[in-house]
């Protein structure tokens, strides 16, 4: 070892939920150490935020270099269900009922993103080390998280912090050893994805488009700029290697799915592909996001599949959370274990609502109103308005005050908040997948 470091927090994972656990915390005063395996800035999907990410980059002091850097999005248009025509949810309208002054989003570029995220952090006077790699975590003899081992040009370190972070995505280096992971089986995707510079606006101009494919699966098409088009296909793991045999290729795939959507209309040439991205998006969540010394946010601790860009969203409000519930323990460390299971109770509920709501709609076949209504139904929503409660819904409005004023010292009970929570789904309940938020979200 050439040299062991002390630290209230270590934060593994410099992505947004790191970033964000990071800077939030040392907003508050606490020195926290972020090990970030890659360099930035690198390439990473997923750009195209929600709405509900606007409190959080006003809390971090974001917003006028995102409304600078990147452009606008100002709602979703879908071409899904029964209607064959598309129809659209402007993110204005959910904002409004709320009475906030937040009325748009972000169309990002990743890689730029998640820098302005991780410099930020470093700004709020978080340690940021990138190419650290974590090899090893750190427990005491009752199993408590103590720290973590990481290597770090060329040479060997040690981390001693109070808390540990996991926010490392889809390695998981803290959750593979320390809890289990449950599998969304219905949700076992695989994404395809690249980029176009010739095209013609879809819809609004700064709209997502999302659409539902015939042969299974379904189409993002995001506006990056005016002359960058994110476009990606998402199906099921087993679908793509059904497709794929007999000398079939992926971009036979991509191409016969761009042949059965409407996106195509706007492309100049729509097989002039670029590079094909993959990866895989395979949903899951873990049994648990905190124990002794730990918690676990971002991918680290849950994903679900992609389809209405909600995966930043959960991933940051997630840290947020967490870092509240973190500083509240640190200054309090008698009550750490309330301020942990609130702070699982409420990342989890927000999982859930949304896994529910992505599951009710992967079904392509139904009516816009019936979307539009479950979604009304699963949420604290703001508003009576079904339409807007769909908005509400898929771009995290309706859990922004939830978020926001989130007080793990509450001297409600868990369990109070939980019963209050079964009660608020129990009306829009008939499926059963709200049935067990109680018994699951209590560690």
């Amino acid at each position: 070892m050439s040299r062991t470091e002390n630290v209230d927090v270590v934060v593994v994972g410099g992505g947004p939920a790191g970033a964000t656990a990071a800077s939030l915390l040392a907003k508050a005063g606490h020195s926290v150490l972020v090990l970030e395996r890659e360099t930035f800035p690198r390439y990473h999907i997923g750009e195209s935020m929600v709405s509900g990410m606007a409190p959080l980059m006003e809390e971090l002091g974001l917003i006028e270099e995102l409304d600078t850097r990147f452009r606008h999005k100002s709602g979703i248009t879908l071409r899904w269900g029964r209607d064959p025509e598309p129809w659209r949810s402007d993110f204005s309208a959910a904002f409004s009922a709320t009475g906030s002054h937040f009325t748009h989003a972000w169309h990002v570029t990743r890689s730029e993103f998640d820098q302005l995220m991780l410099d930020n952090a470093r700004r709020l006077g978080a340690s940021v080390h990138e190419a650290a790699q974590v090899t090893d975590v750190l427990q005491d003899e009752t199993g408590r998280v103590t720290g973590v081992t990481y290597t770090h040009g060329g040479e060997t370190h040690r981390a001693t912090a109070r808390f540990v972070v996991d926010a490392s995505g889809q390695g998981r280096t803290l959750t593979r050893r320390l809890t289990r992971t449950t599998w969304q089986e219905d949700l076992r995707n695989v994404a395809v994805w690249t980029y176009y510079d010739s095209f013609t606006p879809i819809a609004d101009q700064d709209d997502i488009l999302v659409e539902a494919i015939q042969g299974g699966g379904w189409v993002w098409a995001i506006p990056l700029s005016e002359t960058e088009l994110s476009l990606g296909y998402v199906l099921a793991a087993e679908q793509l290697a059904e497709r794929t045999r007999d000398g079939r290729t992926q971009r036979d795939v991509f191409l016969d799915c761009l042949r059965e959507s409407h996106v195509a209309r706007t492309m100049v040439d729509p097989e002039a592909l670029g590079d094909l991205r993959t990866t895989r998006d395979w949903s899951h969540v873990c049994d648990t996001f905190h124990g002794p010394g730990w918690v676990a946010v971002g991918d680290a601790a849950a994903f679900i599949d992609p389809l209405f860009s909600s995966g930043v969203w959960l991933g940051t409000s997630g840290a947020w959370l967490a870092a509240r519930a973190i500083d509240a323990a640190l200054t309090d460390g008698e009550r750490e274990g309330q301020a942990l299971e609130r702070f699982d109770a409420l990342y989890r509920q927000l999982f859930k609502d949304i896994l529910a709501y992505v599951r009710f709609f992967m079904d392509p076949t139904r009516l816009r109103e019936e979307y539009e209504e479950r979604a009304r139904e699963i949420g604290n929503m703001v508003t009576q308005s079904s339409r807007v409660g769909f908005v509400s819904m898929i771009s995290g409005v309706n859990a922004v005050a939830d978020v926001v004023d989130f007080d793990p010292m509450s001297v409600e009970d868990v369990e109070d908040v939980l019963q209050e929570w079964d009660e608020r789904t129990a009306a829009g309940t008939t499926d059963g997948e709200h049935a067990d938020a109680r018994e699951a979200t209590v560690s």
